[in-house]
C-alpha cells in the first residue's frame, strides 16, 4: 500500500542555516547602499522564501523535518522534495508504547529522486500503537549545497527562483507599512519565473 504524507503531518525540526538570497544580493536588488535595513530585509527574504516554497511545494535549502504517520506502509511518499537523506525511522511498538524504537535501516530503502521510502517486504515489521504519530520519519530535504562552504549552501537554487524571491521580498519591503489586506497580490513575473519548478 502506498501512502502520501501531507505537509500537515510534518514538522520542521532544524531550520535552514542560510537563505537562498543573501542580504548583499537583496540590498543590490533594492538599490540600498547601507546595512540600516538588514534586519527587516532578512525577515522579508525569509517570508518570500517560505511563500515560494509553499507555491512550489519544494524545499529550496536543506533543513530537517519529522513526518508523523499512523503506520508502516509499503511505499511512503514524502512531501517537499528534493529528499536528501533519511536520518531515522522510529515507531511506538505495542509492546513498549511509551518509548520510541528505531527501525533498522536495512528494513527500508529510499529513492531520493522521487522522495519515496520503500519497505523491505521480507523484513517483519512490529505492530505499532494506535496514535497519529505511531511512526516518525526524520529526514533531510532541500537542494544539495554546491560545496562544503557555508556560503555555498544555497548554491544550487536556480537563478530564476532566486529572482522570484528577490521580487517578492522587495515587494514586501517596499509596501511594509501598507494595509496588507488592500495591497497583497500575486506578482505575475514571480509566478512566471517559478512555473517550471512547481510540483503537482
Amino acid at each position: 500500500m502506498s501512502y502520501k504524507v501531507s505537509t500537515k503531518q510534518i514538522t520542521e525540526t532544524i531550520a535552514p542555516v542560510i537563505e537562498p538570497v543573501s542580504l548583499a544580493e537583496m540590498r543590490t536588488h533594492c538599490r540600498i547602499d547601507t546595512s540600516d535595513h538588514d534586519t527587516i530585509l532578512g525577515v522579508m527574504i525569509t517570508a518570500a522564501r517560505q511563500w515560494v516554497e509553499i507555491h512550489l511545494q519544494r524545499s529550496l535549502v536543506q533543513r530537517t523535518y519529522r513526518a508523523d504517520i499512523w503506520d508502516f506502509y509499503s511505499v511512503i511518499c514524502l512531501p517537499l522534495p528534493p529528499l536528501s537523506s533519511i536520518t531515522s525511522i522510529q515507531y511506538y511498538n505495542t509492546d513498549s508504547p511509551q518509548a520510541l524504537t528505531t527501525l533498522d535501516a536495512t528494513a527500508y530503502r529510499h529513492d531520493l529522486g522521487y522522495s519515496r521510502i520503500y519497505r523491505d517486504t521480507n523484513v517483519s515489521i512490529p505492530a505499532v500503537s494506535f496514535r497519529h504519530d505511531a511512526v516518525q520519519i526524520t529526514f533531510v530535504s532541500g537542494s544539495e549545497p554546491s560545496s562544503d562552504s557555508p556560503q555555498d549552501l544555497a548554491g544550487n537554487v536556480p537563478e530564476a527562483i532566486k529572482s522570484a524571491i528577490k521580487l517578492q521580498a522587495a515587494d514586501l519591503f517596499e509596501n511594509r507599512e501598507t494595509n496588507t489586506q488592500l495591497r497583497m497580490q500575486e506578482l505575475p513575473t514571480t509566478k512566471m519565473l517559478l512555473a517550471p519548478w512547481r510540483e503537482y
